[in-house]
């Protein structure tokens, strides 16, 4: 049954519309298309910039989709078998990727579930391992010269420990810019090397840094240090500066937010746990200061980056065509991570992005600022 009435969705405008399929136009030269019943998801896009669909008058596409689709699946949908109605809609379905994406974006309930648990994993990884490396391993600081133009975050990736503990130990600020020839005081683990002050205490400094005396006592040999002379430097394992205002940036140029945190019914009656912002294939930059925890496939979140920036924030960028930084990367607020697209259960160039507190979802325009939502 042919459905006058369209409306504006998440992706974009939708040009048609039946009520098991529809076709949205995500751009002036992109478009979706959406087929659904009780048994199958068949999806994919046409992208008219692409050589193939050049000579293809979009309703000619259109037409040919939906008699096979609209009309010709939801009657026979019945009499045939998954395979075949697998097999009917191959020959239209676009590849972004290769194998792997096709079948995420054919994904059902249970590889949906994979994938969520998958993400979980990823998010609740334990670190006791990393940790107890960490304080068998004896410290050495080295005193590095800057290269030209080289970044912090650069140089934190070249010796495999935080911005946090190079810009402490080297007394500055994370977001300091750096310039050639320029001493840095780099340790060999994470923490800081601290330079004691007029005033200052061990149990001020700990506390402040959010360290145990116990762990700083061992860590530079068991004795008193109930007083601390002006200049001595003390490591303090695990330290990270302080944020008094966690900067966080918008990942996207566009500020727009397509699909919003909450529920909703497309492409599934769910509660989405995310907010969609508008970037067609466009740079993807991290939302704040971090280390990188997770970089590559993650069934229907595609090629995905999870970033790590304290104990309690996390954030995930799904859906990327592209991932430029690894796991173990350290990276500043601002920092290109990907190439948004459409890899995985997707429905159009989008990114795909999470917040999480404590181990849990949370709106992310609680911290991301000058936000607004599609017209």
């Amino acid at each position: 049954m042919l459905i006058t009435k369209r409306d504006t969705t998440s992706l974009g405008r939708e040009i048609f519309k039946t009520r098991n399929f529809r076709i949205i136009r995500t751009s002036s030269l992109d478009f979706h298309y959406f087929f659904a019943n009780q048994k199958k998801i068949v999806q994919g896009h046409i992208d008219l910039r692409k050589k193939k669909y050049r000579l293809i008058p979009l309703f000619i596409t259109s037409f040919t989709i939906t008699f096979f689709l609209g009309f010709g699946l939801e009657q026979s949908s019945a009499r045939m078998e998954p395979s075949q109605l697998k097999n009917s809609a191959s020959s239209i379905v676009s590849e972004e990727n290769d194998e792997i994406d096709k079948d995420a974006k054919r994904g059902d309930e249970r590889f949906l579930q994979d994938s969520e648990e998958k993400k979980w994993a990823v998010l609740r990884a334990s670190e006791i391992e990393s940790d107890q490396k960490e304080k068998a391993r004896k410290l050495k600081v080295t005193a590095y010269r800057v290269l030209k133009n080289e970044t912090l975050s650069e140089i934190a990736n070249k010796f495999k420990v935080s911005i946090d503990s190079i810009a402490g130990s080297s007394g500055i600020n994370p977001d300091d810019t750096i310039f050639h020839g320029q001493i840095l005081q780099i340790p060999n683990k994470q923490g800081l090397l601290y330079k004691f002050k007029k005033g200052d205490s061990l149990a001020k400094v700990a506390d402040f840094y959010k360290v145990k005396i116990e762990d700083v006592t061992i860590e530079n040999g068991n004795q008193d240090y109930d007083f601390v002379k002006v200049g001595q430097k003390l490591f303090l394992p695990g330290a990270v500066i302080p944020e008094p205002k966690p900067k966080w940036v918008v990942p996207v140029a566009s500020r727009i937010i397509t699909s919003g945190y909450g529920y909703r019914t497309f492409p599934r009656k769910k509660f989405h746990e995310a907010l969609d912002l508008k970037a067609n294939y466009e740079t993807v930059t991290a939302a704040r200061k971090g280390k990188v925890i997770y970089a590559g496939w993650m069934g229907g979140y595609g090629n995905t980056v999870v970033i790590e920036h304290d104990s309690d924030y996390k954030t995930l960028y799904a859906h990327n065509s592209k991932i430029y930084v690894k796991s173990g990367d350290y990276v500043q607020g601002g920092h290109k991570i990907s190439r948004s697209g459409c890899t995985g259960f997707c429905f159009g160039p989008h990114v795909h992005f999470e917040l999480i507190h404590k181990g849990k979802n949370i709106n992310p325009t609680k911290v991301l600022k000058g936000l607004s939502y599609k017209k």
